[in-house]
């Protein structure tokens, strides 16, 4: 494989003529140029550049020609089918404005989103596993399928269904139907003809997980997702015709932005799968010859597990971009060893700021990655000189004052420029929350960052408990429980005690194959923490026992909830007991 540096030199001079531009026409550009490169890799098919082209320009003007109005939103409910990404495509050509949703939404959830967005239009798949969209549909808006207006959803005009076996639904836009309602020239002209929006208008709505409160619709622009990708490019020294295994959803925009969009600024490819299989992953990984890897790290664990089992050629996987949750020091050795991964980064990112916006080094020491998550990605030549050359900036600010701190001291990390969303769609309070008058962003993380501009992430301001008069970040304990060598991963969250007001709670993932008990994590944290901050419970489980966001973030609201019930039953099981006795 080519240097990193000689990589990135490469990419920066191909890409100095490029400004940005809306997604939709940089990738029909792409397509132009690379044509003839394979862009989508299934497991059913494999999609060229200019079949994606041709059939996103198809079916937005199949979009049009249904009635889609430029700038209503548009609701995609889909797995990893290439067809989402031709819908996306799709919906900005014919500038329309996106808004993926969560497919692992239950129905009242996803009544929430289509109602908060004012979606006019759905498109989505009809069956996943035991899912059924389109019942689900029917239940919220009976009346779309009858050709009638929703009490529910307003706005909402028109259902499209795509069916892998081919269904029709009544009521309902058949997908491909739609798609080839129009002829290859007759789309290229109505694409064509649409007014050039500028890249700072609203390309998606996307929103956030909702972990402490409802899921909030960030503003998405065209320029922050170019934005991103580029930089992201440059960090990672992407070449020509690299190919990324994505098994990260493409409604989230880790897997929308690092794979689909920054795959094809060097004419790479994507290879995906409907649902994660290890085995599968791995041998589709060896077929395909796969350079890359995005995931979180209960994803790595897995693949990690089925390589040792039975080991597969990877000799083309060089790196894997790993993020979204903490990984300890032996997983990102095992990972470099087991899966033979030259180049390791992890990084930091939020819906609101476009993925993946720092980042470590490739080049970083192993050492870097479970302290750091990164610094600032580059801004190459579209970098603003008012940001240092970069696209976006990083602060550290004191909770109490909002002062800015120097280097080395921890408070909340916050950010500005254009990587950086307006807001958040319908919802002034929580905008005003959480971008101040100066444009700077809060996060709610707390950090601290190196004079090098490299941030650790110490907690979330929101998780801190108190135990007695003492504040407690649980990522500092974390941190701690992560350094035993039986630890894979660690949670820790503040449970109510009647003494002390709030104590600690641990939730351990040991290492895959090995023992560990308790006794031997509470000897561990005794002798290097506070006694306040040792926890009082400890419960070891399983990975695949964790409450996980569909992109791997655990969900601490959870395991509080979980604690709660095993309160709950204990307290029924005494209560039994007593009257026994």
């Amino acid at each position: 494989m080519i240097s990193l540096e000689d990589r990135r030199q490469e990419f920066e001079e191909k890409s100095k003529k490029w400004v940005p531009e809306p997604i939709h026409d940089f990738f029909f550009r792409m397509a132009e140029k690379y044509k003839d490169n394979e862009f989508i890799i299934s497991q059913q098919k494999t999609w060229t550049y200019s079949n994606v082209k041709d059939s996103s320009k198809q079916f937005a003007s199949g979009l049009i020609n249904l009635g889609l109005k430029q700038r209503e939103h548009v609701a995609l409910i889909f797995p990893n089918y290439p067809e989402f990404v031709i819908s996306k495509f799709g919906v900005l050509a014919a500038n329309g404005v996106a808004v993926p949703l969560n497919y692992r939404l239950k129905n009242e959830e996803l009544k929430y989103l289509i109602s908060q967005s004012d979606s006019s239009f759905i498109i989505t798949l009809d069956e996943w596993n035991d899912v059924n969209f389109v019942s689900i549909l029917e239940e919220l808006c009976p009346e779309v399928f009858e050709g009638k207006k929703s009490r529910t959803f307003p706005n909402l005009r028109n259902i499209i269904v795509f069916s892998p076996r081919g269904k029709k639904y009544p009521g309902t836009t058949d997908f491909y139907e739609l798609l080839y309602s129009t002829e290859e020239d007759q789309a290229e002209k109505v694409v064509s003809n649409l007014p050039k929006d500028t890249i700072s208008v609203m390309t998606d709505i996307l929103y956030t997980s909702g972990t402490t409160s409802l899921p909030k619709g960030s503003l998405t622009t065209h320029d922050m997702i170019w934005r991103s990708a580029f930089g992201s490019c440059i960090n990672r020294g992407f070449q020509e015709g690299r190919k990324i295994f994505v098994p990260i959803p493409f409604y989230h925009c880790f897997g929308y932005i690092e794979g689909i969009i920054s795959a094809s600024m060097v004419g790479g490819a994507v290879i995906i799968q409907v649902n994660f299989d290890e085995n599968q992953a791995l041998d589709l990984m060896e077929e395909y010859k796969a350079d890359d890897i995005i995931c979180v790290p209960t994803i790595g664990l897995k693949l990690l597990e089925a390589q040792r089992k039975k080991a597969r050629n990877l000799t083309s996987l060089e790196a894997m971009y790993c993020a979204g949750a903490e990984v300890s020091q032996k997983m990102w050795k095992d990972l470099k060893t087991v899966l033979g991964l030259e180049e390791l980064i992890t990084g930091y990112g939020m819906t609101e700021c476009a993925a993946g916006v720092l980042q470590t080094d490739p080049n970083d020491d192993l050492s870097y990655l479970p302290k750091y998550v990164g610094r600032t990605i580059p801004g190459g030549h579209i970098g603003l000189s008012s940001l240092d050359g970069n696209n976006i900036q990083f602060r550290i600010r004191d909770i109490s004052s909002s002062e800015f701190l120097p280097y080395e001291n921890e408070g909340e990390l916050v950010c500005k420029g254009p990587l950086v969303t307006g807001g958040y769609y319908k919802n002034s309070k929580e905008t005003e929350d959480s971008i101040d008058s100066d444009g700077w962003f809060s996060t709610g993380d707390l950090a601290v960052m190196n004079k090098d501009g490299y941030v650790s992430l110490t907690g979330r301001i929101k998780e801190i408990y108190r135990i007695g008069a003492e504040n407690v970040a649980p990522k500092e304990i974390e941190d701690v429980l992560t350094g035993h060598i039986k630890v894979n991963q660690a949670y820790v969250i503040g449970v109510p005690d009647p003494i002390m007001g709030e104590v600690g709670q641990a939730w351990i993932v040991p290492e895959p194959d090995v023992s560990l008990n308790e006794e031997e994590i509470f000897e561990y944290v005794f002798n290097r923490l506070a006694r306040f901050k040792v926890p009082k419970y400890i419960k070891i489980i399983r990975h695949d026992e964790l409450p996980l966001t569909s992109t791997g973030k655990v969900q601490k609201l959870k395991l509080k909830e979980w604690y709660s019930t095993e309160q709950e039953k204990s307290a029924s099981n005494l209560k039994k007991l007593n009257e026994v006795l």
